[in-house]
């Protein structure tokens, strides 16, 4: 693949899933999350209509990003958390996840948000750069995790 000049990566939020996008989110998650289950149109339907957000990254019109910005609004207000910010293994380093981090968040402006959360693994030291680099300061909190069992019914 190309690696692209900044000035050609065109972030736009996906309205509606297609064919095209469904099968390239299936080849991007797995890049960022080794436990997803399979992207399907149903999943992107549900995703959309459940208040998320999902931004894909286009280079000379082919999907080689994407992000996820829920919207999450409980009676405190209403604030956003960004999840699978997924580039392309042949286009990292090139500022696409700059790109999709930033139109996060001017999403978030445009929607009147509270803050935007964002977790990510120490690890993930390219990942951290990017966020602090994009204006996320790192909080002192403790995040939880509780693995719900399926009730068969």
């Amino acid at each position: 693949m190309d690696q692209p000049d900044k000035d050609r990566i065109r972030i736009e939020e996906l309205e509606a899933p297609s064919a095209e996008a469904v099968q390239d989110l299936r080849r991007l998650l797995p890049q960022v999350s080794s436990s997803a289950d399979p992207v399907t149109e149903e999943k992107v339907r549900a995703a959309l209509a459940g208040g998320s957000h999902i931004l894909l990254a286009r280079l000379d019109g082919q999907i080689i990003g994407m992000t996820v910005l829920a919207v999450v609004t409980t009676l405190a207000g209403s604030f956003g958390v960004v999840e699978e910010v997924a580039v392309d293994e042949a286009v990292r380093g090139h500022h696409v996840s700059t790109a999709l981090m930033r139109s996060a968040l001017e999403l978030a402006s445009r929607f009147g948000l509270r803050h935007v959360d964002l977790t990510s693994r120490p690890s993930r030291e390219v990942a951290n750069h990017l966020y602090r680099s994009v204006g996320f300061v790192q909080r002192d909190t403790n995040c939880y995790r509780y693995e719900c069992v399926p009730v068969v019914r």
